[in-house]
């Protein structure tokens, strides 16, 4: 094909591609949504059912004045589209309340004068008469020339017309401000989940520091005491960790996986203690499925070892699951003392609780008890489905 020098060949891409995009939002700002259709045909179409009700009823109305009522509805009915097409080119619906309102009465106000103009009109000049007719109003007709009989008719119809556009302007306004209102909860419900979430991960990002500087403090120990068993003891923490790395990326993990890490560090500890500590378990195969957050139960065996041993010669530390209707309950019990004197920095337990709240809200606990003079218990409720607050 030639072509001549400073001009492009046709692109068949361009002659055969539809509508541009300012035609294709002309084409939606002048015919609308079909939902705004529907609402359109229903609204008005329900106003003009009300009003043949009403003529049935009234014998003074006769088929002259039904076509007028039909009309003066047919012309709002354009002119409320013409409105929705202003509404939307000066983005009214960005608008402060207070000059939407003023706005809106007056568009309520030209849209009255210019149905009534048009109706009043007609039904004078064409139907030969107007909806409220001399018959029905012998008295006020006999006091009032034609001329203000008309005038008052032409009142009564902009009154009436302006009510009904404020209707529509409340119906129309009133239904986008539910979506925006909608809009604005999705996003303020999404903006908290991400919060919580990014609380969530802050919160098990401290789990690991914590765990392992209580480790590297045992390891210490070891290497002191008993450097051969401090070698066996850093493979059982190289474990522990491989592990976590498997998990502290999850919310939730099965008891089964938590009692993997819990075994590996009651190993770190009884090697460092030996025969000072004596724990015992109490674990259901029902509930080693259930689902826990990480480093849950190690927590509490952990704050039990730390604290319930101590001073003391000897510590038996005991822990048990049990899964009921509200979801996995744990039971943590060791020797010690409620009296807030330690040197713990807390990180632990206020953590624990922490993601607890975040993932579950009310649904979950965990806190301490006292038992007698000497026991502290540990309790936790984790729920088995994932509900917020």
């Amino acid at each position: 094909m030639a072509t001549f020098p400073g001009r492009e060949p046709p692109n068949d891409d361009v002659i055969k591609s539809p509508l541009s995009s300012k035609a294709r939002s002309l084409l939606r700002l002048c015919f609308g949504h079909p939902i705004y259709w529907v609402c359109q045909s229903v609204g008005w179409g329900g106003v003009l059912i009300i009003g043949a009700i009403g003529s049935f009823s009234d014998p003074s109305f006769t088929s002259s004045r039904n076509l007028h009522a039909a009309l003066t509805l047919g012309i709002l009915f354009v002119l409320s589209h013409f409105y929705w097409i202003y509404i939307q080119i000066s983005n009214w619906r960005l608008l402060q309340w207070k000059c939407l309102l003023g706005r809106c009465l007056g568009a309520a106000f030209i849209i009255a004068l210019i149905d009534s103009a048009f109706t009043g009109l007609i039904g004078h000049h064409l139907l030969s008469q107007p909806p409220m007719a001399a018959a029905d109003h012998p008295e006020l007709a006999a006091s009032l020339s034609s001329t203000s009989y008309l005038i008052l008719h032409l009142i009564m119809i902009t009154i009436g017309n302006f009510l009904l556009m404020i209707a529509w302007s409340a119906a129309y306004f009133g239904y986008h401000l539910s979506i925006e209102y909608q809009k604005i909860q999705v996003n303020h419900l999404k903006l908290k989940m991400a919060l919580r979430e990014s609380e969530h991960r802050a919160l098990v990002a401290q789990v690991n520091p914590h765990f392992l500087f209580n480790s590297l403090n045992t390891l210490r120990s070891l290497i002191e005491e008993n450097p051969e068993r401090a070698r066996d003891a850093v493979t059982e923490l190289a474990q522990v960790f491989r592990a976590s790395l498997q998990t502290t990326r999850q919310d939730l993990i099965t008891l089964r996986e938590e009692i993997e890490t819990v075994n590996a560090y009651i190993s770190l500890e009884m090697a460092r203690f030996e025969d000072r500590l004596d724990v015992r378990s109490e674990i259901p195969p029902e509930t080693l499925e259930a689902k826990l957050p990480p480093f849950l139960l190690q927590t509490l065996i952990e704050n039990a070892i730390r604290y319930g041993l101590g001073p003391r010669m000897k510590a038996h530390i005991s822990y048990e699951t049990n899964l009921g209707e509200t979801g996995l309950f744990i039971r943590v019990t060791n020797p010690g003392r409620i009296d807030g004197k330690s040197d713990s920095t807390g990180i632990g337990l206020e953590n624990s609780r922490l993601r607890l709240r975040l993932l579950f809200g009310a649904n979950a606990f965990l806190h301490l008890t006292s038992q007698g003079d000497d026991t502290v218990v540990a309790e936790a409720l984790i729920p088995q489905v994932r509900l917020t607050p």
